[in-house]
């Protein structure tokens, strides 16, 4: 049997633009057509929808409004606004206020249309598995008085999943961090919650916006307080876990610097766990020696001299040192056999933190082109 398709519901007042549409993208979904804000939002209290598409200019209700009060029904569906020239203030609006996730300008081409669609639901899909998994590894949690080896990887993937840029950066964190470690002289007790907490670091960015996390540039003010709010969201996903009480404490503080600067309590010096400050340098190194949206890797050697740098005001001098030593200040002795075994069994296939980003770099060529089409002469 066949999984059943997709739903969409698409809203215009023009009854000709509706059975258009649903010629369009009929063959691959199920859509929902209304003639206007109130129809289509009674057709969402009946219907699981998951892409909502609407016209912006039409009597009663505009396609921004119907948004807005869709998402107190159908708060998880993506949202498409389809739009004339005239309307960009309106839309602007919509997509800073987190409501619409594309815009579509009118005169649409049915192609570009299409492939915005099939991006979105899969963004759709996406999310729905993310939230589905943590909330299956959440209760799962609850009821552990111990932490399974496959909960701890799963828990990594769902971050992965969420932006293949950052794949392999919590895994590879937790491993610089067992390096720092072992040459300060952890016990075994205490690497094992080092690991833990290097693989559980960064789960709170499940909450974050993609369209914070896949930014191609610096964040603004406003949404570097989003993303500063994640080691605390990180903390609180496993709070409730007594095992996982020490890992807590340096996950909740691994973005505090030395001379009291960083979040989420601005803690100083050695009142900051030391845990925490190992997974800051192994944070930081894995950050800058990886590809990200808004830049490339810098490579080993420049990031060494950015520890080196900053050591003694945001990083423990001597924990850099530490790292540096094993892994050499051009990352000449960066090897898979040069970083310790994990000491829970998890696998690291490579330490090369270079990352593809397919799924990025896909969304971002379709952004290209469809500016490029939209800025082509006669397509306004």
């Amino acid at each position: 049997m066949s999984d059943p398709l997709t739903k969409i519901l698409v809203i215009d007042d023009e009854p000709a633009n509706l059975r258009l549409l649903r010629r369009v993208l009929g063959d691959e979904y199920e859509v929902f057509t209304a003639g206007g804000g109130q129809e289509g939002l009674a057709v969402l209290k009946q219907e699981d929808i998951a892409l909502i598409i609407t016209d912006q200019r039409m009597p009663g209700m505009s396609g921004v409004q119907v948004l807005e009060a869709s998402m107190r029904i159908r708060p998880d569906a993506i949202k498409i606004l389809l739009t004339g020239y005239t309307d960009i203030q309106a839309l602007i609006d919509a997509i800073n206020s987190g409501n619409v996730y594309k815009y579509i300008q009118k005169p649409w081409d049915a192609e570009d249309l299409k492939l915005t669609v099939k991006r979105a639901v899969e963004t759709y899909n996406l999310r729905r598995r993310n939230e589905q998994l943590v909330i299956q590894l959440k209760g799962a949690l609850d009821q552990l008085e111990t932490v399974s080896i496959g909960t701890i990887r799963a828990l990594a993937d769902a971050l992965d999943a969420k932006c293949d840029y950052t794949s392999g950066h919590s895994l590879r964190v937790s491993r610089y961090a067992l390096t720092i470690g072992k040459q300060v002289g952890m016990t075994d007790q205490e690497l094992r919650d080092l690991e833990i907490a290097g693989i559980l670091h960064d789960i709170g960015k499940i909450g974050v916006p993609e369209s914070i996390l896949w930014k191609p540039a610096r964040l603004d003010p406003e949404e570097q307080k989003i993303m500063s709010i994640h080691p605390v969201r990180s903390a609180q996903m496993i709070e409730d876990i007594p095992v996982l009480k020490q890992s807590r404490l340096w996950v909740l503080h691994h973005h505090e610097y030395l001379d009291g600067s960083g979040y989420p309590d601005h803690l100083q010096g050695d009142d900051i766990p030391i845990g925490a400050r190992i997974i800051l340098v192994a944070d930081a190194y894995d950050a800058m020696t990886s590809d990200r949206p808004y830049r490339k890797s810098i490579g080993y050697e420049k990031a060494s001299a950015e520890l080196l740098k900053y050591s003694g005001r945001q990083f423990d001098q001597q924990l850099v040192k530490a790292l540096l030593d094993v892994v050499g200040e051009k990352g000449e002795k960066l090897t898979s056999e040069g970083i310790p075994e994990s000491f829970l069994g998890l696998k690291l296939s490579a330490i090369d933190p270079l990352q593809s980003g397919k799924q990025y770099l896909a969304e971002s060529a379709r952004k290209a082109q469809a500016e490029k089409l939209e800025s082509a002469p006669g397509a306004a």
